[in-house]
């Protein structure tokens, strides 16, 4: 395994951990209760405070390179930032936890297979079909579903969460934007907090706060805590996603992201108390599978189109 794609695998693994975490610590917060849209406003108005300022230091002298980029810095912020967040805390209201996490984290990665398919005509190998299939299967043991009902709302809600989430795969891990990743990052989370402001004034996104103490690891504790850490979780996992992205692309990333199903169920037994059972560590087993899987497909699709190349060019050396 080259050095560039293990360094993908460790940044988008340290991602995901990030993302696994913060759903856990999120979840103390509705215990006091903190409403969705307060929970989306600390995440990001206070992880885009913290790297702001780096943010703009990276950028010192290339004033240029912002002004073209503004266009992508807006879509990310406003899609793959707040539009993942708000929309699957939208989709909580009505759908059980498991069937929302379900739909964004299954459904993301099945998006960017086909909008790859479509868009770019790139057909997914066989081995990539069977690592979706091996994924879903490995998700679904996870999550462990017991037929939760909901609305039809509240699953277009998760749908689009799952869109957003593509989204983000699909622009993170674009090598032709000339951002530095944590310019864009800290640029685009800026953009999706200032959306989350103006959506909790306006009402349309309600925000409540009640600043009490928590429950915290079975231990009750200030409120500070678990916000500081949700703050410094969200600042990881966005950092280091987008730079394992632009190393792996969209469609082994969002595959290996879904390593964050088994580490949130470890997180949420480490935090909130909830115990591993035997059906989710064989998920944890089936979705690693289903990860390597899909990078051996999209390794051999690859190699099979850079071999087309040099046969091509060794009958047509002006081409």
């Amino acid at each position: 395994m080259r050095s560039g794609t293990l360094l993908g695998f460790t940044f988008t693994l340290l991602s995901a951990a990030f993302f696994a975490v913060s759903g856990p610590v999120a979840k103390t917060f509705y215990d006091i209760g903190w409403s969705p849209g307060s929970v989306v406003l600390l995440r990001l108005g206070g992880a885009g405070l913290v790297i702001l300022i780096p943010s703009l230091a990276i950028l010192r002298g290339r004033w240029d390179k912002l002004r073209r980029a503004w266009p992508i810095i807006a879509i990310y912020g406003l899609v793959t930032m707040a539009g993942v967040q708000i929309f699957f805390f939208l989709a909580l209201e009505s759908l059980d936890v498991a069937v929302a996490v379900l739909l964004e984290m299954m459904g993301a990665p099945v998006l960017i297979v086909f909008w790859l398919w479509i868009r770019h005509r790139r057909q997914p190998h066989l081995l990539t079909g069977t690592g979706i299939l091996a994924s879903l299967v490995g998700v679904l043991l996870v999550l462990d579903l017991t037929g939760g009902a909901g609305s039809w709302v509240g699953v277009a809600c998760a749908v689009a969460a799952a869109a957003c989430f593509a989204c983000y795969f699909l622009v993170s891990s674009d090598q032709r934007i000339d951002l530095p990743p944590l310019a864009l990052t800290g640029l685009g989370m800026a953009v999706g907090a200032i959306a989350t402001v103006l959506l909790t004034v306006t009402g349309l996104l309600p925000a409540t706060f009640a600043l009490t103490s928590v429950t915290f690891a079975s231990a009750p504790m200030s409120w500070t805590l678990p916000a500081v850490l949700l703050v410094l979780f969200t600042v990881g996992a966005y950092t280091c996603g987008i730079i394992g992205l632009r190393l792996l692309g969209p469609t082994v990333g969002s595959f290996v992201n879904l390593s964050e199903v088994p580490l949130s169920a470890i997180a949420a037994w480490i935090i909130l108390s909830e115990s591993l059972t035997t059906l989710q560590l064989l998920g944890t087993a089936v979705i690693v599978l289903g990860v390597c899987l899909v990078k051996v497909g999209d390794l051999r699709t690859t190699h099979s189109k850079f071999g087309l190349r040099r046969s091509w060019k060794a009958v047509n050396p002006s081409a």
